[in-house]
């Protein structure tokens, strides 16, 4: 049985269509509504499976009424039924499954709900484990599903909504969103670019067979899809009591790059921050504890640090030491002359007098 409401500013239109639909049978009409916002207000609470919806209302447009629906309830089907052909490429813009001109034939009619109905059998049909999806956030972002082939994104406002969505880990108040993402845009526009990166997110994850992957309650969304992720990985690691030489050797080789360096995402940064510390100060702690001089995972994560903090002159004293410790004189002062040459262009300064004496004394 197919939840059913019904928005017409005219009653006899109402009424016409109300009559069809119990003789075509399968529906259960919770709701007639003359008046397009309390159509709105009663969505939420009936989730209704289809929205008959007419286009030429006095109150509002359903064309409007339709983007604020689209987000408000993803689980309704929402079927245009005007007098006026001339609104049919916008009405599948917002993503309508049908469009029924006026005066309705009942066969027409029928066709539309028999599809629909289909529809909604097969999705209630059984279906096998979700497998997880694959996130990468160490430099650029990816979402991989389970045969490890890349989401692909409609544009790059919905790549950085998905990220978004993942790096909060909780839902999130629509309102947050467009000011994160869309801070330059009024209200309206905002909310029009979230729905529709709502929609196209949603459409792209379905093709790859995830279905119901945002949720949206209560003006929050949220990510429902279960996954992995490399900083799930790094942030396992660093919360080890104890560490092993295949835990740092793993760290390395996760963290290629910073977190989300290559989107520039302004609400990435503190996280970016925040990550790059803690991975810093693990292998720091790795470093000063290490016995084995000669391990080669210990060069690792002294050049990783050195990376990852170019400008701390303490990391390169280090890769010097070791160099030195290794008998591989070249290779240190090769480092020094980097690092001093680096310093020099980018800050004007020269190195400290320990990392001198440490090229003079070889």
């Amino acid at each position: 049985m197919l939840k059913v409401i019904l928005v017409d500013d005219e009653i006899l239109a109402i009424e016409l269509l109300e009559a069809m639909l119990k003789e075509i049978g399968g529906i259960e009409i919770v709701g007639k509504f003359s008046n397009p916002f309390e159509g709105l207000e009663n969505l939420s609470t009936q989730k209704p499976d289809i929205l008959f919806l007419d286009i030429e209302m006095k109150e509002m447009n359903g064309i409007k009424l339709a983007q604020k629906i689209e987000s408000l309830s993803a689980q309704t089907e929402i079927v245009f039924v005007t007098a006026y052909d001339e609104y049919a490429l916008q009405a599948f813009n917002v993503h309508a499954v049908d469009y029924i001109l006026k005066p309705i034939e009942k066969g027409r009619l029928e066709k539309t709900v028999q599809r629909i109905q289909q529809r909604r059998l097969q999705s209630e049909l059984p279906s096998p484990q979700v497998p997880l999806l694959q996130a990468n956030f160490l430099g650029g972002f990816r979402l991989l599903d389970q045969l490890k082939e890349p989401i692909k994104w409609r544009t790059k406002k919905v790549k950085e909504f998905c990220a978004y969505l993942i790096h909060q880990n909780k839902s999130v108040h629509r309102e947050k969103i467009m000011e994160e993402l869309w801070p330059d845009r009024t209200l309206d526009k905002a909310s029009v670019a979230l729905h529709t990166s709502v929609y196209h997110l949603r459409k792209e994850l379905k093709n790859h067979g995830y279905h119901d992957s945002i949720k949206y309650d209560d003006e929050r969304y949220s990510f429902a899809i279960e996954l992995n992720s490399d900083v799930q990985d790094i942030k396992i690691i660093l919360n080890k009591t104890q560490t092993k030489v295949e835990d740092v050797k793993h760290l390395i080789d996760l963290y290629k790059n910073h977190y989300l360096a290559e989107e520039y995402y302004d609400w990435a940064v503190e996280e970016r921050e925040q990550l790059q510390k803690k991975v810093i100060k693990f292998l720091d702690k790795f470093i000063m504890n290490m016995d084995a001089k000669k391990d080669r995972v210990l060069k690792e994560a002294i050049d990783k640090l050195a990376e990852m903090d170019p400008w701390e002159e303490r990391f390169t004293v280090l890769q010097v030491q070791f160099h030195i410790q290794q008998g591989e004189h070249r290779a240190a002062i090769e480092t020094y002359n980097r690092y001093k040459s680096n310093l020099w262009n980018h800050l004007g300064i020269k190195p400290q007098e320990k990392l001198v004496n440490l090229i003079k004394n070889i």
